[in-house]
């Protein structure tokens, strides 16, 4: 069994999040905006595997050119994984983040979106996580618009339980 099948194993045996979901954040997917291809291509993004696969996904209308979509009607991994990419769609607070995978949101301009532990509240991330000299990732985003008592993805993604106060004083 791969490790990503052990990591989708863990998330949907020990909550309710569907396979395609654990998958879409624990599996190797880059995702790349595809500027320039029609007029509109602001919300079409190349999903790339990790077995160089590509399929294309038009996130506006909900359409994916691989067989699972194509073939099974299905709400697949990749556009699932453009939603959270995105912020369309909320990585629960629940999930651990060494389960997602570490290069979640790289490429694109938009961040993924953090399910705040109090349920109401969101967090958004960012992609890079080079650490600094005190451990917190580079790209770190704590700040005035994270809650009191919830670090940004990048900080949380990396096992820190609270926000950096030193962003938190700037």
């Amino acid at each position: 069994m791969s490790n990503y099948d052990e990591a989708v194993e863990r998330l949907t045996d020990s909550t309710d999040l569907e396979p395609r979901d654990a998958r879409a954040l624990t599996e190797y997917l880059t995702v790349l905006p595809e500027y320039g291809l029609a007029k509109d291509a602001d919300e079409l993004f190349m999903v790339v595997s990790e077995s160089g696969s590509e399929y294309l996904v038009d996130a506006r209308d909900d359409v994916c050119e691989c067989p699972d979509y194509q073939y099974r009607e299905a709400h697949c991994k990749h556009l699932r994984r453009v939603e959270y990419v995105t912020g369309e769609r909320t990585i629960p607070a629940w999930i651990d983040p060494t389960e997602v995978d570490a290069q979640l949101g790289y490429h694109v301009e938009t961040s993924p979106v953090l399910a705040a532990t109090d349920g109401g509240v969101t967090v958004k991330a960012s992609g890079d996580t080079e650490a600094h000299d005190d451990g917190r990732p580079e790209e770190c985003d704590c700040g005035e618009w994270c809650p009191e008592d919830l670090p940004c993805w990048p900080c949380f993604r990396e096992g820190f339980e609270t926000p950096n106060p030193e962003k938190r004083e700037e």
